[in-house]
């Protein structure tokens, strides 16, 4: 159980973190390539914007699990704080009906023959001749949308409890100090 809930706790923070560093090492490298060799990757370019793009959709998710994401709340600093639990909450169920359509669209648009028999020109397996297929890049949508939703439903079930009752093991709502 505690593999689990290392992961739980921490695969998001890894990957990123992974993906943020092949994004920074193969720019560098096709930089020093070009200016320096003359030559350049053929796939890193390819490369660094899957990683990009996967990179978005993890670090959505993230931002939901630590509770950093952007938001307005001047209209409702005002308010008592179970008003503000109550809107809260709202808030987290809307987005979460947004992130399972963004699943469902996703996942209809990875499972399509048209994006299932598309290849990548220049990205291939490693070690094999077999060009990596396009239904890679087009899964960051609905694996970033279900990752978000996971951590959508631990929001608010979070903050169903301390609505309840605040206790010492909840955190606090809407904290921009991290949490979970």
């Amino acid at each position: 159980m505690s593999s689990l809930r290392f992961i739980e706790k921490n695969a998001e923070a890894y990957l990123i973190n992974f993906l943020l560093f092949n994004i920074v090492l193969w720019v560098f490298v096709q930089v020093i390539m070009r200016y320096i060799f003359a030559s350049s990757l053929p796939w890193s370019e390819e490369f660094v914007r899957w990683c990009f793009i996967w990179f978005i959709w993890v670090g959505v998710s993230y931002g939901f699990k630590t509770r950093r994401h952007i938001c307005v709340t001047a209209l409702i600093n005002g308010l008592p704080p179970k008003a503000k639990a109550i809107i809260g909450i709202i808030t987290n169920l809307l987005v979460l009906w947004c992130m399972v359509k963004l699943f469902l669209y996703g996942w209809k648009q990875v499972s399509s023959p048209i994006i299932t028999r598309q290849s990548s020109i220049v990205l291939y397996w490693p070690l094999s001749d077999v060009r990596v297929g396009m239904q890679w890049l087009y899964a960051s949508l609905p694996i970033g949308a279900l990752l978000s939703s996971l951590r959508l439903v631990q929001n608010v079930i979070v903050d169903l409890i301390a609505l309840k009752g605040p206790s010492e093991a909840t955190v606090p709502l809407h904290s921009n100090t991290g949490g979970n």
